[in-house]
């Protein structure tokens, strides 16, 4: 199982996007799991961590802190289009 966070400055508007990255993985039978957190949630416990495009600038603090995960921001048209599918598509590239 892939555990993957997705990091957002107070989690709102990635909880927005959750529920159809979860549609998405169920309906595909895919083998990850999406957490959405805030960077104080911040652990080492993640193979993939994404960043919201607003807190792109903690992307040298979060490698820092998650020195095993794989870190990389969402590209803005994915994150703004709220499109699940997208997502998936661009954890997958990592």
């Amino acid at each position: 199982m892939i555990k993957i966070a997705l990091i957002c400055s107070a989690g709102i508007s990635a909880n927005r996007i959750l529920d159809k990255i979860n549609d998405v993985i169920v309906k595909n039978n895919y083998d990850m799991q999406f957490f959405v957190i805030t960077p104080e949630q911040l652990e080492n416990n993640y193979n993939i961590i994404l960043l919201a495009p607003q807190v792109e600038y903690l992307s040298a603090k979060v490698a820092a802190i998650a020195i095993n995960s794989k870190v990389a921001v969402l590209p803005s048209e994915l994150y703004i289009n709220n499109d699940s599918k997208g997502i998936i598509d661009f954890v997958n590239t990592l």
